[in-house]
Parts: structure tokens; sequence; C-alpha cells
């Protein structure tokens, strides 16, 4: 939908920002490379993701300075936008009371708040970033059921989503995850979508730990949007020569209480489910359903007993979850209910590497653990 309005977006913010730089208090060039490299870090951003991927022809430590220009046009931006709407509603203020008519065109012209600003958005880009690109820590989940079958008491889930394997995260990280994973023993691994940042054959290498993941019941992976944009079929062949094990509308049960499913990618109408695949369950097995995006909950949960979804990773910074919950059906980060079913949507073990920062929203590795209601 942003794409509609793209063109008055882009003069509003550079009207933002040339005004930004405009009252900084340095000469009229360095007013010229400051307004560039803001206007430059959102447009890194925004309109390349699906359709060019020059982060693949570049090497890993300009990748992340380019990241680290992004994160803090970003921050920045957010933070003028702040500064402008409380400007307005100062010099609204003061068409009425004298008192604050000088205060509100100070704050129009204030090189010190500006200065302040980009303090606090140089401050946060590099930790934002390193957020991103560290290996993340495990997070224990535990989920209760009254239903749950004996078999299932205790039983371990782990589960990883939008790694976005390519361009920020490589073999090195991607090995590091994997040992993670297996050193909490996890019965079960799945991979909830958004794999990797383009086509697989050219990030075999940086893939290749995935190898390495086992469990006892198995490791089930299914794909999201972002599969899409990079020709799925691509991604089907590369799961087919390499063994690797991926769910599209369809069902394996593992022992006679247990049932995983896994939903086909689609890039769009997310929210849409089979509901027939899903209904062909019996009511006596445990139903897993994996999920790239949390918006098919509302559709999927008469016929299971558990989603695990991903896509949004937790809101990607603090200020604007809301914003991301809104367009995910309500769902964001953490445990959801509806009946008798549950939603677990995970915060991402990477990010997509345009947008390669976090704040105060951290990856995760997660390990779900079931348990029944009355164990505690």
């Amino acid at each position: 939908m942003i794409f509609q309005f793209i063109i008055p977006i882009s003069v509003a913010v550079c009207l933002l920002f040339g005004w930004s730089a405009y009252t900084l208090p340095v000469g009229m060039a360095a007013k010229i490379v400051f307004f560039l490299l803001t206007v430059f870090g959102l447009a890194y951003i925004l309109p390349i993701g699906p359709i060019y991927d020059p982060a693949l022809y570049l090497p890993y430590e300009l990748i992340i300075c380019l990241a680290l220009v992004s994160a803090f046009a970003f921050f920045y931006l957010w933070a003028k936008l702040l500064h402008f709407l409380i400007a307005v509603v100062y010099s609204l203020l003061s068409l009425s009371s004298a008192k604050i008519k000088q205060q509100a065109k100070a704050l129009w012209t204030s090189r010190k708040i500006n200065c302040a600003i980009i303090l606090l958005c140089m401050l946060a880009s590099p930790y934002s970033v390193y957020e991103t690109i560290r290996v993340p820590d495990v997070k224990h989940v535990t989920l209760a059921y009254a239903n749950l079958p004996d078999e299932l008491e205790g039983y371990t889930i782990a589960q990883i989503t939008d790694t976005h394997t390519g361009l920020i995260f490589t073999r090195d990280w991607q090995e590091a995850v994997v040992q993670k994973i297996m050193n909490e023993k996890p019965s079960l691994i799945v991979h909830t979508g958004d794999i990797g940042d383009t086509h697989p054959q050219t990030i075999a290498d940086s893939l290749a730990p995935l190898k390495n993941l086992s469990a006892p019941d198995g490791v089930y992976y299914v794909f999201g949007n972002h599969e899409n944009y990079h020709t799925l079929h691509y991604w089907q062949e590369f799961f087919k020569e390499n063994d690797l094990t991926v769910l599209e509308n369809e069902t394996v049960y593992i022992h006679d209480y247990l049932a995983v499913s896994g939903a086909k990618a689609q890039a769009r109408h997310a929210a849409n489910t089979s509901q027939t695949f899903l209904n062909s369950v019996a009511k006596s097995y445990f139903h897993l359903y994996l999920h790239h995006h949390p918006a098919s909950f509302k559709e999927a949960a008469p016929f299971i007993d558990l989603q695990l979804s991903g896509h949004t990773h937790g809101g990607t910074v603090f200020f604007l979850t809301p914003l991301i919950k809104h367009f995910n059906a309500g769902f964001v980060s953490g445990i959801y209910e509806q009946d008798k079913a549950k939603l677990y949507v995970s915060s991402g073990t990477g990010i997509w590497s345009y947008t390669a920062f976090r704040l105060f929203v951290p990856s995760e590795i997660t390990i779900l653990h079931l348990k029944k209601k009355n164990s505690f």
C-alpha cells in the first residue's frame, strides 16, 4: 500500500530533512551532505527490497556501514516528526497566547534541539544494528494445555524464523544459531519462514549449517513471503536437493498423537488459510500448525492446538509495535489464545537485511515447552 504514496511521502521526507539540515550549525556544503546522507539512508530501505538487492554485490563490512546509515536515518526521521508535531502544536497555541510565541518560534530553528536529536540517533543506531546482527539468546516459553496428550508432557519444540540468510546473516552466524539449538536437545525443530534474502543457490554456503539441525521427531520448514520474492521455485528445488523437509499445505503425523501441518507460502492475502487440509486431522492428535503469517490464526484456530508464526519481527523497534500489530490482525509478539488454540509469534531470529536494526525488541531462538495445566 505504501508504494501508492511513495512520491508524496518522498517529497514530505525531503522537506522534513531539508528543514532539519538547514538548522544545523555548519556550513552549506556540510548541510547538503547531511541532507543527502539521511535521504539515502531511507532510500536504501524502502523501494529496492524484493525488486533489486544491491547489498548482494557488496562486502559485508560495507553492508554493515549502510545498515548504520539507514538506522540513523530511520530514527532521525521519527524523532524529527515528533519535533515537527510539537512545534506545530506550540505554534497553534501561540496564536492565543503571547507568552509562548517566542518559544514556538525557537522550536522551529533551535540548533540545540537538532544537535541533541542527532546525538541521540547516533547512539541508538550502532546499538540497534548490534542487537540485530548478534547471535540471539535462547528464549524459553511454556504453553499449558488441559487436553495435552500424556506423551507430550514436557515436549520441547525449537522455533527459529525470519533468519533472512544471505546478506548480513552469513555462515558463521547460522552455525552459531544451529549450535545453540542443538545444545537445547529439542524434540522437534521448526523454521517458520523467510529463510533467506535472495536465491538459495547464491547463498548455499550460508544455508549449509541448516543441514546440521536434527531432532528425534524431525526438522520442518515452511516458506514465507521472502521466498516468493526470490522465486519460490528455486527454494523448492533447493530444499528437495538438500533433503530439507518443507511443508506446503500438507500434514505429517509423528507417532499417533502429534500432527504437524505447514502452510504454503503466500506473497499476498497472507491471512488466507486452506481449511481443507487442516480439518482432515483427527481431533485425537495434538495439532501443530506452522504458518509464517500470524494473521492466519483467526481462521486456523478451530482446527489446531498450536500455531507458530513469525513475520512481524516483534515490531522491529518498540515505538512501531502498535503499527505492526495493526497490520497483522492484532498479533505482533508472544502468546495469543482463541478458544482452545494458542498462537506463539516469535520476534524473529534474524531480520530483513535492509532494515537491520532493532531497538528494545530482541531477536530470539525459541524453545517452547508443552505442559499439562494441572502439572504446575
